[in-house]
C-alpha cells in the first residue's frame, strides 16, 4: 500500500481563495496588486471583490488545498 503524504497549505494560494458558508469557493480577481490609482474607475470596479468558481475548478482547488 502506498504511503500517503500530508498535503501542505500554500500560504500564497490560500490568500487567493476562500470558502463561503454555502460551500462555494471564490477566488480573488487577478491584477489587483499595484498602480490602481492610475486606473480608470470602470477598471477599479471590475477588479474589486471575489468571483465564484465553477464546480469543476472548485473541486480541483479544494482537493489540492486541505485548508479549504
Amino acid at each position: 500500500m502506498p504511503k500517503k503524504y500530508k498535503l501542505k497549505n500554500r500560504k500564497s494560494v490560500l490568500k487567493r481563495f476562500r470558502k463561503r458558508k454555502s460551500g462555494n469557493i471564490e477566488k480573488r480577481r487577478e491584477g489587483q496588486g499595484h498602480y490602481n490609482a492610475n486606473d480608470k474607475t470602470c477598471n477599479k470596479q471590475r477588479k474589486k471583490g471575489f468571483s465564484t468558481l465553477i464546480k469543476g475548478d472548485a473541486k480541483q482547488i479544494s482537493g489540492q488545498i486541505p485548508a479549504l
